[in-house]
Formats: C-alpha cells, sequence, structure tokens
C-alpha cells in the first residue's frame, strides 16, 4: 500500500494535470493517464490551492435605482459599496452619487435608452484609482425582473425610473448586439470582439473571419477607441463582465434565424420556486399555461434551456413543458443531502404548486435516474416515461473500445475516483469559453452520425455552450456532487414504479447501448426505438420528435 505521502504527490500532479490540460480536450489523453495512477480517495492534505470554487448564493450582481432627474434613490448592498468605492462618492447629506463624470455617462445612456427603444444599454464607468473602466446594463425600472429588486434599499426607491445593473462574470449569448446598440460599433467590429471574448487570439481571430491580420488590428483599434480602452486584456474582461446579466434583463431577440445558436436570447425566463425549506428550485415553462402538462429532466451539465423553438412548437402542440434545474445546478440551491429521493421530492413539490396532472416525463441522458425516481414518488401522477440515450447510474467499467474515445474514458475514470469531479467541475468552470466547448463537442461527436449531424447543425455548439454555462452560474459544487450520486448510485431501483417507460437510443452510441440501458432498468420497457445514424447526440437531433411523443 502506498504511504500518505506518495499518494499526496500523486494526487498533487493530478491537480497540477488538471490545470495544464482541462482548457484543451486535444491534450486530455495525459488527464486520463493521470487518472489511471490517481489514488482512490482524495488525500485530506492535497493542494487544491486555485480550486475552491465560488460560494453558492446569488450573483454578485450590483443594483442602483436612479430617478427622473439622475439622483440615486434606491441601492443594493453591492451596488452602494460599488458606487461609494469606486464610482462616486457621498454627498453632504450622506446621500450616495455618482462622480461627475460618470453622471454624465448616464444622462447619455438614458437619452440613449429614448431614443433607441433598447430593452437596455450599456455604459462605461470611470472608476477611481486609475483602475479599469467598469461596463453596466443600464434599462427602465419597469424591465427590472422581481428577483433583482431583492435587497433593494433606500426610502426614495418607489421613485426610480431607471435601473443600473452591474453584472458579474458568466458567459451567455446575449451580449453582442447590446454592445452593438450602445457603443456604435459595425457588424465586422463586432465578430471581433466575440471571437477575442471566446478565447481567440489576433491572428486566429483573421484567420476565423478570412481577413487579414492588418485588418483585425485596425477594427481593434476602433473597438478600443469607441469603447474607452486601451489593451486587449481591458476588452476582454469587461466583455466578461458584462455577459452577466442577460439572463435576468431578457431583452426581446432582434434576430430571427433557424439555427440552435440563439436559444438564450429566445428562452423564456427563468422562474424560481420557493420549497418548504426555503430553498429556491429554477425552471422554464415552455408552451400554454393551459397545455398537456410534461415535465423535462435536462442532462447532467445541463440546464433549463431547451432547444431554440421548442416555445413555439410547445405552443403549437399544445403543451406545458416545464424544465427544472435540479439542486445545485443552474439557479437552484443545494440540497443539504441529496439523493434521488430528495430530488424527486423537490420536483413532486414543484409539480404540485403548479397544479400539473397526469404528467408525460422526458429525460435525456443523466437525467434518466432522476426522472425514474420523480415518476415513482410521483405514483398515478405520471403517464409515461421516456428516456431519451439514458445513462445508467453505477460506475460503468472501462471498455477495450473507450480508448478510441477519451472524452468516454475521462468520464468513466473520473466517475471511479469520485473525489476528482469536485476539481474538474471547478477547473472546467473557470475555463469555459465557446472555444473550449467547440473542442469538446467535436472531439465527443466520434460517432459518424455525430459528426455528420455536427457539420450540418454547427449551431448547436452555442446551445450546449449556453446550457453548460447556466449549468454552473452559481457554482460548480451542485454538478459535482450530483455526478457522485449517480456514480454512487449502482444498483439503484424503482420497485414502486408504475408508469410505462419507453427507451430511444443511438445505435452509434460510444457512451452506453441500448443493451447496457435495458439491463440497468431491470424489467421490460413498455418501448424501445434504437435510430440508426446517430450515437449521444439522440437528444439534439430527435428533439422535436421527442416533442411530438409528449403531445401523442
Amino acid at each position: 500500500m502506498p504511504s500518505a505521502a506518495v499518494r499526496r504527490s500523486e494526487a498533487d500532479q493530478l491537480i497540477e494535470t488538471l490545470h495544464t490540460v482541462a482548457a484543451d480536450p486535444a491534450l486530455w489523453e495525459s488527464l486520463v493517464t493521470a487518472l489511471a495512477d490517481a489514488p482512490a480517495d482524495a488525500p485530506s492534505e492535497t493542494d487544491m490551492d486555485g480550486l475552491e470554487d465560488a460560494p453558492v448564493g446569488p450573483p454578485a450582481v450590483g443594483l442602483l435605482l436612479l430617478a427622473a432627474d439622475g439622483a440615486v434613490v434606491g441601492w443594493n448592498a453591492a451596488g452602494k459599496s460599488l458606487l461609494r468605492g469606486k464610482l462616486g462618492a457621498d454627498d453632504a447629506a450622506g446621500r450616495p452619487l455618482f462622480s461627475p463624470a460618470n453622471h454624465e455617462a448616464l444622462v447619455e445612456a438614458r437619452r440613449r435608452l429614448g431614443e433607441t427603444g433598447a430593452a437596455q444599454v450599456i455604459v462605461r464607468l470611470v472608476q477611481a484609482e486609475d483602475e479599469d473602466p467598469r461596463f453596466a446594463y443600464v434599462g427602465p425600472i419597469e424591465a427590472l425582473p422581481a428577483t433583482l429588486r431583492q435587497g433593494v434599499e433606500g426610502r426614495e426607491a418607489p421613485r426610480a425610473k431607471v435601473a443600473v445593473i452591474f453584472p458579474a462574470p458568466e458567459n451567455t449569448d446575449r451580449l453582442w448586439m447590446t454592445v452593438r446598440a450602445s457603443f456604435g460599433l459595425t457588424a465586422a467590429e463586432t465578430r471581433l470582439a466575440a471571437r477575442l471574448k471566446a478565447g481567440r487570439t489576433l491572428k486566429e481571430a483573421a484567420d476565423d473571419l478570412g481577413v487579414s491580420l492588418n485588418t483585425v488590428r485596425n477594427q481593434l483599434r476602433a473597438v478600443f477607441d469607441k469603447m474607452g480602452l486601451n489593451r486587449q486584456s481591458e476588452l476582454v474582461r469587461a466583455l466578461a463582465q458584462l455577459s452577466a446579466l442577460s439572463n435576468s434583463i431578457q431583452p426581446e431577440p432582434a434576430i430571427v434565424s433557424a439555427s440552435e445558436a440563439g436559444a438564450l436570447m429566445a428562452a423564456p425566463p427563468v422562474r424560481i420556486h420557493r420549497l418548504p425549506d426555503g430553498r429556491a428550485l429554477a425552471y422554464r415553462e415552455y408552451g400554454r399555461p393551459d397545455g398537456r402538462p410534461c415535465m423535462v429532466f435536462h442532462q447532467g451539465l445541463g440546464s433549463s434551456l431547451l432547444p431554440r423553438g421548442s416555445d413555439e412548437l410547445a405552443r403549437d402542440l399544445g403543451l406545458r413543458i416545464v424544465c427544472a434545474e435540479r439542486p445545485g445546478v443552474g439557479r437552484s440551491d443545494l440540497h443539504p443531502e441529496l439523493s434521488l429521493e430528495a430530488v424527486a421530492a423537490d420536483l413532486g413539490d414543484l409539480t404540485r404548486a403548479l397544479d400539473m396532472r397526469r404528467v408525460r416525463v422526458a429525460a435525456m441522458m443523466y437525467g434518466a435516474a432522476f426522472a425514474l425516481s420523480y415518476a415513482e414518488d410521483m405514483a398515478g401522477e405520471v403517464e409515461h416515461v421516456l428516456l431519451a440515450s439514458a445513462r445508467p447510474t453505477g460506475a460503468a467499467p472501462e471498455r477495450p473500445e473507450d480508448r478510441r474515445n477519451p472524452l468516454v474514458l475521462l468520464r468513466r475514470r473520473m466517475l471511479r475516483l469520485r473525489w476528482v469531479a469536485g476539481p474538474m467541475y471547478a477547473v472546467f468552470r473557470r475555463r469555459l469559453s465557446h472555444s473550449l466547448v467547440e473542442r469538446m463537442v467535436r472531439a465527443g461527436a466520434s460517432a459518424p452520425g455525430d459528426g455528420a449531424y455536427l457539420a450540418r447543425h454547427p449551431g448547436v455548439v452555442d446551445f450546449i455552450q449556453a446550457y453548460m454555462g447556466e449549468s454552473l452560474t452559481r457554482g460548480s459544487e451542485g454538478v459535482a456532487r450530483e455526478t457522485v450520486l449517480l456514480a454512487s448510485s449502482d444498483g439503484a431501483s424503482w420497485p414502486r414504479l408504475r408508469a410505462p417507460v419507453s427507451v430511444w437510443h443511438g445505435a452509434e452510441d460510444t457512451v452506453t447501448s441500448v443493451e447496457e440501458v435495458l439491463s440497468w432498468l431491470g424489467h421490460a420497457p413498455h418501448q424501445v426505438r434504437v435510430f440508426n445514424g446517430v450515437g449521444h447526440f439522440l437528444p439534439h437531433k430527435h428533439w422535436p420528435e421527442i416533442m411530438g411523443w409528449m403531445a401523442a
């Protein structure tokens, strides 16, 4: 048996490997090798420096409310601290106010709001002590969601007309039309800024855009001039900072296109259900309020975001689809004692609160076990369960064919070494970008059918990045705990399940075969459909058929 010092050394080497290669799936074979030699249990003294996740709780959003004359009449704690420490000061009566330069910038922002009729504009504000400029959203008070009003102070807040919102970093796809409208960027300058935010170099951006390096340099200088910046690093930081509140502000989409890209822009707003113990359970509702009740269980690293067009199609099919973000995932609070039964109880409470009866259930990938527990717990209220690309619980043994797909092998080893899930997802959350997700998706599309689907639908990368980013909104601990729970639930069964179960699976699925799914279920399903020419992209490729099943 290796000594404790050796085990710590092996674990420290693995943590260092995580830092080094997690942002590039092309190097994940090194990570797979490191996992093969890592200790089964986490050494208590392993150096986890730099991997601590952001604390789970409300996002760090600063909010300031302005009256018609520009006076600050309301604030939350983060907004007031930022105003007094960085953007302004107190007047003689102790009331917070912006510095003259920032006051002028806000007057211009309010003027642009009135002229353009936009849902919000972005304003550049000057900070104290020669720090980098700070950017914020400015929008009419009536567009401010109730969830952002929580914790607002100020006796004069009721006379507020405009909200100034300072977001925390997070990736979304709502940013670009607002940046363009706020600073007068051209379409070419906006495309360049988007690629720089995604982590591309100037040379890579030039290649992507099909222009010369000198052209993108000139465009970058124009972006700097219009946004009042000096360095590329400032631009990337500013854009990351601005991305955070797009979910909360919910601007109306200005562009319509038949693509998976932009799903976040067109999605219904996220809602919050308060559970009996006070925890928040986040969900989205698609379709008609009086439609046929359906509950969708998202994949493991997923959220309540469904493919673009789901809201309209659900409405046309007469469906009411609810997709909730499980405890600790997305904007839902952690459960103190996570279990399949605890998740089923939370979702059952939401179902009853929404007065949903005779529910149809569809589950994607790692949502399968939670869907079965929910259907068992809800007894006679669940009519039918569909499992699309289901992933059985437990840590599946490695297979010879797994060596052809490092992503599959990585997950198998991560499930065996359950302590690795926490640091792995923490690093992934820190490094998440469009270029990382694109490389991951392309590496994972090892089945010929999946590769062909991805080539015809490149917008699916944007959709996957959007729901991955949402799943990590409040931190990575919830996703890691869910992963460990599923790996630990070997032998899970549902003896009280009475609802019929249908299984849809891709013939080219490299993660789990349909035979493994049927063996895991332990009883004959109502229906088995095997789809040729598709692997684990089945829920993406056949989503309209899944919705049709819910309406049938």
